[in-house]
């Protein structure tokens, strides 16, 4: 590889951490401006991931998800909880397990902000063709794909996508990855989320 396409390979991924930081920033600033400021983004992301299930995720779950351990995310479930954003309740089929999900005010909250995130992309992005953003989507599909290919991690759970889950999500079609949550979602409602405690 020359250096000059060195150079714009790294312009490329600069460009990708730019544009993700700058998504960040309106995120937390849309939390700021409909919620309380003194809530961080990754516990918005939580409280997301909570939404996604009717019948709650447990706290292995929001550990895989986050990426540290049962411990860590015990705690940052505790601070949901004493805010009162989110329930914790005792699973019926594991006195040992307990469940998770949003207050009314948890979920009331999570929708002010998504609105308002949903309203600055699309005062952002909205301007551009379907065409243009659906070639941005695709570049950026291909560019993980590869990746995860010359990674040799194809065959590895995915939780990439963080809380944006898709149903035509590019990583379980030509990669090969399986999304735990997607999966016990779709496939296993209730009794999947609760086979995995």
């Amino acid at each position: 590889m020359t250096e000059k396409k060195m150079k714009l390979v790294r312009r490329v991924m600069g460009s990708s951490q730019i544009f993700c930081s700058t998504v960040n920033d309106m995120l937390e600033k849309a939390l700021a401006d409909v919620g309380d400021p003194t809530l961080a983004l990754s516990q918005l992301e939580l409280m997301a991931l909570i939404s996604r299930s009717d019948s709650g995720f447990k706290v292995s779950d929001v550990a895989e998800f986050m990426g540290v351990t049962n411990a860590a995310a015990s705690r940052a479930i505790d601070r949901l909880v004493q805010r009162g954003l989110v329930d914790r309740t005792v699973a019926p089929h594991d006195r040992r397990a307990v469940e998770l999900s949003l207050t009314p005010e948890g979920q009331a909250l999570l929708n002010r902000v998504m609105k308002a995130s949903d309203r600055k992309l699309m005062q952002a992005l909205g301007n551009y063709s379907m065409e243009r953003l659906m070639e941005a989507s695709e570049l950026l599909e291909a560019f993980a794909i590869r990746l995860l290919e010359v990674e040799g991690a194809t065959d590895r759970a995915c939780l990439r996508c963080g809380v944006h889950f898709r149903e035509g999500c590019a990583m379980r079609q030509m990669v090969g990855r399986s999304c735990i949550f997607y999966e016990r979602m779709t496939n296993g409602g209730p009794q999947a989320l609760a086979a995995s405690g």
